[in-house]
């Protein structure tokens, strides 16, 4: 069965892992046949990476779309102009840092005739104390905040019709990674959730993991809330 399958690629700042990223994403593609499409999203980077996207999509064009931002929008601006620029019936996302191996989506191919939305939580990451204890904050918060679960990656895949039945989606920050599940599931979206395993970034830090981006995210969840509460 061929994939038809967009996966989204965010990116900024990361001209060193862009084009490995690419590399594995198009080597998994391949073999799978040609009903394929990958949207590399630049989010105003400040280095090269427009530069790359730009060369693979000129190298690649019945396969690679670029979406440039101005400026740095964040990640959840980039989630949503790159599920928006998604051609094929099925769609996925990828950070750009590979941190995510692009093979690991061969467990959700499979899933597909039995859900329209396959989630993944990580078995486990050596991020250092400091990040474990902000995951298991962050997901408690998450909890209590919305009663629902906390910990699903960002790494899913879904019928793209499902994006019109969710609805609009708020979230600046990787926030919108929960905020687009939370709100499938609550329609009742048939779903099943998968163990994957985070790699070390090839090169660069995490621009996700700090005490700000957390802070500004629980002002999102607290906002959702509200929402919740006014519907």
């Amino acid at each position: 069965m061929e994939p038809n399958l967009t996966i989204v690629v965010m990116a900024f700042n990361e001209e060193e892992n862009l084009p490995v990223q690419l590399e594995r994403t198009l080597n998994f593609l391949r073999p799978l046949g040609s009903r394929w499409q990958v949207v590399v999203v630049n989010d105003g980077s400040s280095d090269g990476t427009g530069a790359v996207a730009d060369q693979w999509a000129a190298e690649h064009p019945e396969h690679i779309t670029v979406v440039h931002h101005p400026t740095n929008r964040g990640m959840g601006a980039a989630i949503r102009n790159g599920y928006a620029a998604a051609k094929m019936d099925w769609v996925t996302q990828l950070p750009a840092d590979c941190q995510v191996d692009p093979r690991v989506f061969e467990r959700f191919l499979a899933e597909r005739d039995q859900h329209e939305l396959i989630l993944s939580v990580y078995a486990k990451r050596d991020d250092g104390f400091l990040r474990s204890i902000l995951s298991w904050g962050f997901q408690t918060f998450i909890r209590m905040a919305l009663g629902e679960r906390g910990d699903f990656t960002g790494t899913m895949m879904f019928r793209r019709e499902l994006l019109e039945r969710v609805g609009a989606l708020h979230g600046e920050s990787f926030f919108v990674n929960l905020e687009f599940p939370i709100k499938a599931l609550r329609l009742g979206t048939s779903h099943t959730v998968l163990e994957i395993t985070a790699q070390p970034r090839l090169h660069g830090t995490s621009k996700v993991a700090n005490l700000k981006r957390i802070r500004f995210v629980v002002g999102e969840t607290l906002a959702m809330r509200s929402r919740d509460r006014a519907s």
